[in-house]
């Protein structure tokens, strides 16, 4: 694993070459921005990005902005957008590799999943006449805190009954 200047030297290429490809311009935000990015590891929110651009970035951001940057990151594969619940969800994606996310039906919580089993089925999967680029699993269920909720209001229930 890289270290996270390697891995934001790295992401400052791909985004560069991206950039100057569409003709868009190279602003000092949206580099802030990624190098942000390149230091949260797991699942975040545009609330918590905009939390940790506030106690690390030299100035401040707009929610608007950081909306639109990770936009462009997405559109260049340097974070993957995960559609699943009330907010949009992002992750670091430098480094390209399978990803199994555990999603909570009720509460909305996600996390990934870092089972080598789930990974290796993953990088494995091959489909016919469609090639995979970025493999991403999700499993929808309930997680420990709402299934205890919902155990808890059932049995309040049986017992007014």
């Amino acid at each position: 694993m890289e270290n996270k200047e390697d891995l934001y030297k790295k992401a400052q290429l791909r985004l560069t070459d991206y950039l100057e490809a569409r003709r868009m311009r190279k602003t000092p935000e949206r580099y802030e921005v990624l190098k942000t990015v390149c230091q949260m590891r797991d699942i975040f929110t545009i609330d918590q990005l905009a939390d940790q651009m506030q106690e690390g970035a030299s100035f401040c951001v707009s929610r608007s902005t950081l909306f639109n940057t990770l936009e462009i990151f997405a559109a260049a594969k340097l974070v993957i957008k995960h559609n699943l619940v009330r907010a949009g969800l992002y992750e670091c994606n430098i480094e390209p590799q399978p990803r199994a996310c555990l999603v909570c039906e009720h509460c909305g919580m996600v996390r990934r999943l870092d089972k080598i089993e789930v990974t290796e089925f993953l990088s494995g999967i091959k489909a016919r006449q469609f090639l995979v680029q970025q493999p991403v699993l999700y499993l929808q269920g309930t997680c420990r805190k709402c299934a205890m909720i919902m155990v808890r209001a059932n049995s309040k229930k049986k017992k007014k009954s």
